[in-house]
C-alpha cells in the first residue's frame, strides 16, 4: 500500500482541512502549536492510513499526496 504524505509548503493550513473531515480513519491530525488547530500544519499517521486516498481527492491545494 503506498503512504499519503502532507507537503505542508503547499498547505493552506486551513483549521476546517477537508482532507482531515473526510479521513474515515483520522489518520490525518494537526501538528502541535501554532494559535489554531493546523496553524503548523498537518501529518498523517501512518499506523491509521489504510490507503484509501479520498483525502487526495479534497485537498484543493495538491498538499496531500498518494507516495
Amino acid at each position: 500500500m503506498a503512504a499519503i504524505t502532507i507537503d505542508n509548503s503547499r498547505c493552506d493550513r486551513s483549521p476546517g482541512c477537508p482532507s482531515k473531515r473526510v479521513c474515515p480513519t483520522g489518520a490525518i491530525v494537526s501538528n502541535e502549536g501554532g494559535p489554531y488547530p493546523g496553524a503548523n500544519g498537518y501529518a498523517v499517521i501512518e499506523e491509521l492510513c489504510k490507503g484509501c486516498n479520498v483525502c487526495v481527492g479534497v485537498c484543493a491545494g495538491g498538499a496531500v499526496q498518494l507516495g
